[in-house]
């Protein structure tokens, strides 16, 4: 759970709290992290701490493969603090992003003049959405409450250092504007001085644009020896011997993402049913499904966290949830935020807008009957006074839109009254992340994208 950020903070120092809880955040709730968390409490063996290979290229020169215990920070380093980080979907990609933000956010808290590592996902960058500097501004308002006045004086004075994650989550009609306007961004009078950007491989190859960075990072697929090792230390033996003469399943073992769900799932998988499915999606879905599975029923001792989840309901809310998202094209949502346009029918629509009128108009009418009422007499004195106290007691629109907006969203079966509870509970069993005080995003795309088919 994130700690609580003390008020008063100057904007840089609240930006980078904020940044380090979503960064810790998003490393230790994930699969792999609770590989690790399975193991004994001695230290993860040397093969868990990164499985995967990194290639590096860099300008003209010829690529590399960057040491297993080499820091990617030292690549940024050599790259002049601009790169790309490419590889297949669940190849690690974020991981990596977020290790690196790590270092980045250590030495901007014990420097003041390095700029603040922001992570933004470019999956809500549309063509319509102007410059990357006007998004970006748009962007640090939404996720952390950053005003533009103030996103546009950091981003003026370089003090912010842009992570952009996901370019592939960007409309495929657009990857190429979306490249061209980081370009543009990288040359404007605003340029950050440094820039770290990410996308799948696939989708970066189809693209006619380059990015205009010094380097470029690839993640490998895992190598069966690769995988072996990650089970046996991950004390999944038996998991090996049952795929180790499957060349579909190993294919699938070869991505971390879900080699790490198969070491968690493995009770839940029957190998000779799975080995059957006739294609790659298939085996995908069925894995998915299991891990689904597999995280719902599970014992979960973590703080509180492990409430159960009733499998139906989780599947429906979540799925519901996912297919928003999807919709909307957003990899993150704050229940805070959730705007009217998520209403599915033209039913929800008035009763949300007529809601929020009544509630709001209500409350003032009474009030003005009230101050009509006694106008002119002692008690109309004592009743102004007596309605500013209460004007001050009474909720910002914004609040009574929140709760007129759960008020629909839950009699119409889209979401648990509890909301915050049931998605802290489905974080504590990782099925979404808590990235902040009360934002959420599933623990990886292709989950957000498997609830919202299957829901």
């Amino acid at each position: 759970m994130s700690k609580l950020i003390p008020l008063g903070l100057p904007p840089r120092d609240r930006l980078l709290e904020e940044v380090k809880q979503e960064v810790k955040a998003g490393l230790s709730q994930s699969p792999h992290a609770a590989v690790l968390a399975n193991l004994s409490s001695d230290s993860a063996p040397p093969a868990l701490a990164r499985s995967w290979g990194v290639e590096v290229k860099a300008g003209n020169r010829p690529s590399f493969q960057l040491p297993a215990k080499a820091s990617m920070a030292k690549v940024f380093d050599r790259a002049g603090g601009k790169l790309v980080i490419l590889g297949a979907a669940g190849a690690g990609k974020t991981t990596t992003l977020l290790e690196l933000a790590l270092v980045l956010v250590a030495r901007a808290q014990k420097d003041a003049t390095l700029p603040v590592p922001v992570l933004f996902e470019l999956g809500s960058w549309q063509a319509e959405s102007g410059s990357i500097a006007d998004w970006s501004i748009a962007q640090l308002r939404l996720k952390y409450n950053i005003s533009p006045a103030v996103g546009k004086k950091l981003l003026a004075e370089q003090k912010l250092l842009p992570l952009l994650d996901g370019l592939d989550e960007v409309e495929t009609q657009s990857q190429d504007s979306c490249i061209q306007a980081i370009n543009q961004f990288l040359a404007s009078d605003i340029k950050p001085k440094h820039l770290v950007a990410s996308s799948s491989f696939e989708a970066y190859k189809e693209c006619q644009t380059r990015f205009k960075l010094q380097a470029a990072v690839l993640l490998k697929p895992l190598t069966e020896n690769q995988i072996q090792e990650y089970l046996l230390e991950a004390r999944s033996r038996e998991l090996w011997h049952s795929i180790e003469n499957e060349p579909d399943l190993l294919k699938l073992a070869k991505t971390p993402l879900f080699l790490s769900m198969m070491a968690l799932a493995y009770e839940e998988i029957l190998i000779e049913s799975w080995k059957r499915l006739s294609s790659e999606s298939e085996q995908r879905k069925y894995l998915l499904t299991a891990y689904i599975r597999r995280q719902m029923t599970v014992q979960i001792d973590r703080k509180g966290r492990g409430k159960e989840l009733r499998p139906e309901k989780t599947r429906h809310w979540l799925g519901w949830l996912a297919k928003k998202m999807e919709q909307h094209r957003v990899q993150e949502v704050s229940i805070d935020k959730i705007p009217p346009n998520w209403l599915e029918t033209g039913e929800q629509q008035r009763s949300y807008y007529f809601g929020v009128k009544l509630l709001g108009g209500l409350i003032w009418v009474i009030l003005g009957a009230i101050a009509t009422l006694v106008t002119g007499s002692i008690w109309g004195l004592i009743a102004g006074a007596a309605i500013a106290v209460i004007s001050a007691l009474l909720p910002p629109i914004g609040a009574i839109e929140r709760l007129v907006m759960r008020l629909v969203l839950w009699s119409n079966g889209c979401v648990p009254w509890n909301y915050q509870s049931f998605l802290d509970a489905a974080a504590g069993r990782l099925l979404v992340q808590k990235t902040g005080d009360r934002r959420y995003r599933f623990i990886h795309d292709l989950l957000q994208k498997h609830f919202a088919e299957i829901s």
